[in-house]
C-alpha cells in the first residue's frame, strides 16, 4: 500500500532583519562580553557576579558558559564553581599574535619612536575601546619602564586607553564609561564628562597624555594608527617619567610621535595625518 504524498507547505524566505538573526549577532556579543569580564578577573568569577557585572539573567548567562566551557575556552573550578579563561585561548592567543601583522609592519617605527624621543615606545591594539599592548621597546639608558604584551592599560586614565576609546563605537565607549572607574592615583580621570571632553580633544588633535594617572611620576604620549579608509587599528606611543615627559607635553615630542604615528599609517595605506596638516 502506497503512502501518498502531502503536498509540501514552501516556507517564505528569510528577511533581512529578522529576530532570530539579531538574536544570533546579540549571542555572539554577549559571549565576547563574558570571555572580556573574565579576561580582566585576578581568579575564577562565579556566575551571580558575572551575571551581575554583565547586566544579564543568570539562566542566560550561564547557558553561554556552558556552551564555552564545552569548546575549551572557558574552565569552571570544580572546587568553587568559578569560572576563568580556558586553555584553548592560549593557542588561539599565539596563533592570532603570529598571523597578526601590525607587529612586523610597525615594529621599525616602534624603533624609531624610541630612539628619536630617547623613552620606552609601546604599541596596542584596541578591543572593544580597550587598547591591548602588543609590543613593548625600553631606551636602556634610560630608567626601565616596561609593560608586558597582553597588559591592559585602563581605558578611562591612561593616555592608550583614551585613544581606544575616542575612536571606538559608541556602545563600546557608553559600555566601559558605564561601569565603576577605579582611580589608580590621586590624578586619574574618573568624571565622565571630564573624560567624553577628552576623547572629544583627541579626536581633534590626535594625541593624548595621562600624566601622574596610573602611576605617580610617570607621564605617557600616544597616538591613533589607522589603515585603508581611515580605520583605526591600533595605539602607538612612549611612556616615561614626568620629568622626562612634561605636561603639556614638549613639541618637539608631539612633532615626533605623530610623524611616526603618520608614516606609519601610510604604510598602510591611510594618509589621514597628511590629510589633516598634522605632518608634510
Amino acid at each position: 500500500m502506497k503512502h501518498k504524498t502531502r503536498p509540501r507547505t514552501v516556507q517564505p524566505p528569510a528577511r533581512a532583519g529578522r529576530s532570530d538573526a539579531g538574536d544570533g549577532l546579540q549571542s555572539v556579543q554577549t559571549a565576547f562580553r563574558i570571555l572580556d569580564e573574565l579576561s580582566k578577573a585576578h581568579g575564577p568569577v562565579g556566575l551571580t557576579d558575572l551575571a551581575g557585572t554583565l547586566g544579564e539573567l543568570k539562566p542566560r548567562v550561564y547557558r553561554h558558559l556552558s556552551t564555552l566551557k564545552g569548546l575549551g575556552v572557558v574552565f569552571q573550578d570544580a572546587r568553587n564553581g568559578g569560572y576563568s579563561l580556558g586553555g584553548k585561548l592560549f593557542s588561539l592567543g599565539e596563533a592570532a599574535l603570529e598571523q597578526f601583522d601590525l607587529r612586523f609592519v610597525a615594529a621599525p617605527f616602534l624603533t624609531r619612536l624610541r630612539d628619536l624621543t630617547q623613552q620606552t615606545a609601546l604599541l596596542s591594539v584596541p578591543g572593544n575601546g580597550e587598547p591591548i599592548v602588543l609590543s613593548c621597546l625600553e631606551y636602556l639608558d634610560r630608567l626601565s619602564i616596561a609593560s608586558r604584551p597582553g597588559n591592559r592599560p585602563p581605558p578611562h586614565c591612561s593616555s592608550q586607553g583614551r585613544i581606544a576609546l575616542a575612536f571606538a563605537d559608541e556602545s563600546a565607549r557608553k559600555r566601559v564609561l558605564g561601569r565603576k572607574l577605579a582611580a589608580f592615583t590621586p590624578h586619574s580621570i574618573t568624571d565622565r564628562q571630564l573624560i567624553e571632553a577628552r576623547l572629544n580633544l583627541i579626536r581633534e588633535r590626535f594625541f593624548e597624555e595621562a600624566v601622574d594617572e596610573v602611576r605617580l611620576g610617570i607621564n605617557a604620549l600616544s597616538a591613533p594608527v589607522f589603515r585603508d579608509d581611515d580605520e583605526f587599528i591600533g595605539i602607538i606611543g612612549i611612556v616615561g617619567t614626568s620629568a622626562e615627559i612634561g605636561t603639556p607635553p614638549p613639541r618637539p615630542l608631539i612633532r615626533a610621535l605623530h610623524q611616526v604615528a603618520g608614516t606609519l599609517s601610510a604604510e598602510l595605506n591611510c594618509r589621514i595625518y597628511y590629510e589633516q596638516g598634522l605632518i608634510k
